[in-house]
């Protein structure tokens, strides 16, 4: 897995009870990660195909400007989500391990 992609999991740890304890702190990680994830997922060249079309979509999207996609993403609990599934995903095919 690309390095950047392992920090970003790294750091995410750091947000796991984001909806318990939410501060300040935690919403401007997660948001940094969110950019932070952009950037090195689009990046990728075929490491990028090994991922689920969801994530290869909205990174895509995003990042052409895609109106509905932009709006959705300011929140950031969704931003939050896609993290959460992003790092699960890593997780669950041991891309990623603690």
């Amino acid at each position: 897995m690309n390095a950047c992609l392992v920090n970003i999991c790294e750091r995410f740890e750091e947000t796991t009870d984001f909806f318990s304890n939410r501060s300040q702190e935690k919403e401007e990680i997660v948001t940094k990660l969110f950019f932070d994830f952009l950037e090195c997922f689009s990046s990728l060249k075929a490491e990028k195909l090994e991922y689920p079309k969801e994530f290869q979509n909205d990174v895509k999207l995003y990042l052409a400007g895609h109106v509905i996609l932009k709006k959705k993403f300011e929140d950031v609990e969704i931003r939050y989500l896609m993290l959460s599934d992003f790092y699960d995903f890593c997780r669950l095919t041991k891309r990623y391990k603690k």
